[in-house]
């Protein structure tokens, strides 16, 4: 596994699910978020990337980058105070996503040689 390019898509899709909270005029603490956010998609890349193995599938080190990416999203909506907060719709599916792509781009990139 290639740490470095791990890291890299991490922090990339991290970063690109963080620029959505700019559309929330209500949150307060918008750069606090996007700062955050890159760091939340290098560890749940660094979690998938370690998870996987030179013969896993695409779709299987998907599969495992969108449950850490659920893990983490439930981590991070259970903090900002649950069902309370209506932030569900919002920080879940991106954390999913953002986790499965990652999934895809590590076994692509940085776990696969040629």
């Amino acid at each position: 596994m290639n740490f470095l390019t791990v890291v890299i898509i991490g922090l990339v899709f991290g970063a690109l699910g963080g620029v959505g909270i700019f559309f929330e005029p209500k949150e307060p603490y918008k750069w606090q978020i996007l700062c955050a956010a890159p760091l939340k998609g290098a560890l749940v890349a660094l979690l998938t990337g370690f998870s996987l193995a030179t013969t896993t599938r695409w779709w299987s080190a998907m599969a495992i980058g969108a449950f850490y990416g659920l893990a983490f999203s439930l981590v991070i909506y259970l903090a900002k105070g649950g069902p309370k907060s209506g932030d569900a719709p919002y920080v879940i599916p991106g954390g999913i996503i953002t986790g499965a792509l990652s999934g895809l781009f590590i076994v692509i990139w940085a776990i696969k040689t040629i």
